[in-house]
């Protein structure tokens, strides 16, 4: 059996005829949880889920057990639903993975075997034993990857789950939430919810936007990246505070910065040697995340090539500072932050 996309998948469980394996993995969390939990409630009659429904947690499982419950009929009739979190399929040894393909190969036609691979990613680029397990499990099952959506399927999403809580938001303003929040699914439709019920219905504006959304690092630090570029030390210094009063580890505010940065200097090379802010992606893993590129074109157009340089070298300095030297990193984040204007007021 092939693997399947979501859609596909989403397809299959509407028929209510569950199939006999499914290994779920991918980036977005949300997602293979929900459809972990969508197939467990198509395989299991409702009220009989203390009887029907098994867990087993991956590490160090007892295939023995497994196989047991995996035999086991349901009580009362329907159907079994055997969930296995986070199997570490590329540790078995040579005896563990010939048991568990022999497991798989013979699943009973009441049992539903669901391997939900939550926290351990499977590297199917570097690793030939996940390869192979993926190889196998496909030969008696389906396999799902679900990975995070891009940008477009992020904002048709926020769109429908604004109109299923009452609300109107247009793309633009969708956008918008995306950009401050994240594109972590779980964060941004607990943002979503939040700014729809403080609307309390009618179409979201802006205001309603930034006035609950909680910003990313990321978000918050592009505003400060933003005000030094335009050299304005008050916002800056003002987006920073904010950062330190919602306690803020202070390398993550530097790792954030750095990236920004870096960003800007690919783009103002990519641009100079002729090419468009998007090329970068070409060469540097921006998946889903173009925008990025996007805003660090222009954050970069008021900044000449050696002023960016200039940045990196006072980042690279603070970054050392940050994790070798002891001090405050909430001074030496200021400090860096002054120096970054100061870079930006010369030219």
């Amino acid at each position: 059996m092939p693997e399947i996309s979501e859609n596909e998948l989403k397809q299959r469980l509407k028929s209510g005829k569950p199939d006999r394996l499914y290994f779920i993995y991918g980036e977005e969390d949300y997602l293979k949880s929900f459809y972990v939990g969508r197939i467990a409630e198509v395989s299991v009659e409702k009220g009989f889920e203390d009887f029907n429904l098994h867990k087993f947690e991956g590490k160090g499982i007892d295939l023995y057990t497994l196989s047991e419950t995996l035999e086991a009929y349901p009580m009362m009739g329907g159907m079994n639903c055997v969930i296995v979190h986070d199997l570490p399929a590329d540790s078995l040894t040579k005896d563990e993975a010939e048991k568990f393909s022999a497991i798989i190969s013979d699943l009973p036609d009441t049992t539903v075997l669901v391997i939900w691979m939550d926290h351990i990613e499977v590297s199917l680029k570097n690793n030939a034993k996940w390869r192979s397990f993926l190889k196998e499990v496909t030969k008696y099952g389906y396999a799902v990857a679900l990975n995070r959506k891009s940008r477009s399927e992020l904002v048709r999403l926020v769109c429908s789950g604004a109109a299923k809580r009452g609300c109107v938001m247009s793309p633009d303003k969708a956008g918008r939430l995306i950009s401050l929040v994240g594109d972590d699914l779980t964060n941004l439709l607990n943002e979503l919810e939040k700014v729809c019920a403080f609307t309390g219905g009618g179409e979201i504006q802006y205001a309603d936007i930034d006035a609950v959304a909680v910003k990313t690092i990321d978000a918050a630090v592009f505003d400060l990246t933003k005000a030094i570029a335009a050299n304005n030390a008050q916002r800056a210094f003002g987006t920073l505070s904010a950062l330190f009063d919602l306690r803020t580890e202070p390398i993550m505010i530097m790792g954030a910065l750095i990236s920004s940065y870096v960003d800007m200097y690919r783009v103002k090379i990519c641009r100079q040697s002729g090419g468009r802010a998007e090329d970068v992606a070409k060469v540097f893993d921006y998946k889903n995340k173009e925008f990025r590129l996007r805003n660090a074109s222009s954050q970069a157009a008021s900044l000449s090539t050696a002023q960016l340089r200039s940045c990196l070298d006072e980042l690279y300095e603070a970054d050392r500072l940050l994790k070798g030297s002891g001090l405050d990193g909430k001074m030496i984040l200021e400090k860096c932050v002054t120096r970054l204007l100061t870079i930006k007021a010369v030219s």
